[in-house]
């Protein structure tokens, strides 16, 4: 049984990626009946991966890009500079907070020095985010209007010039709102 281990969790991981890849890549949603208001984003305070504690609500007033990642996720490895690069861009104007879920905190430390990421990451160990936000997959998205609500989500990682260009208008959708 443990030699088919890593074969099942291999299987597991494709099926996830597979699902997740077929599911819309940016897709902003309104609240049913009540145009133009947004769902309010799931509210949480996590510590961050320096110890500190973060209260999402507390950074309302400019929009979040809550980004979900674990060290061990190749996609998120590959998407770190894109983001990293969009937070030198917007980095005044949005707030950027990655979420390390299910991930070994020292891994976790290991990556952000890596990839010098200079926005906060909270720490999930459990995963309790993924249920709260419905992510299913990493890396995954997740952007906040600066009123709290779900403005939009995008599944899978933003690399390339084609990742570059989406998170863009995902970024620039979440500032006009």
């Amino acid at each position: 049984m443990i030699r088919r281990l890593p074969w099942l969790l291999a299987a597991g991981l494709v099926t996830v990626l597979a699902w997740v890849s077929l599911q819309p890549r940016h897709n902003p949603t309104t609240a049913p009946g009540a145009p133009g208001r947004l769902p309010a984003a799931p509210s949480f305070v996590l510590d961050t991966l320096d110890g500190r504690e973060l209260h999402l609500a507390q950074l309302r007033g400019k929009p979040v890009v809550l980004n979900f990642w674990a060290s061990w996720c190749v996609p998120c490895r590959a998407e770190m500079p894109v983001l990293v690069e969009a937070w030198r861009r917007h980095g005044r104007d949005v707030h950027f907070v990655g979420v390390n879920v299910l991930d070994d905190p020292e891994d976790a430390q290991r990556f952000v020095g890596e990839f010098r990421v200079p926005f906060p990451s909270v720490h999930d160990p459990k995963g309790d985010t993924l249920r709260w936000f419905r992510v299913v997959g990493l890396p995954s998205t997740v952007f906040v209007s600066r009123e709290g609500g779900m403005a939009g989500f995008h599944a899978g990682p933003f690399v390339g010039r084609e990742g570059e260009q989406a998170l863009e208008r995902a970024i620039r959708e979440v500032l006009a709102r």
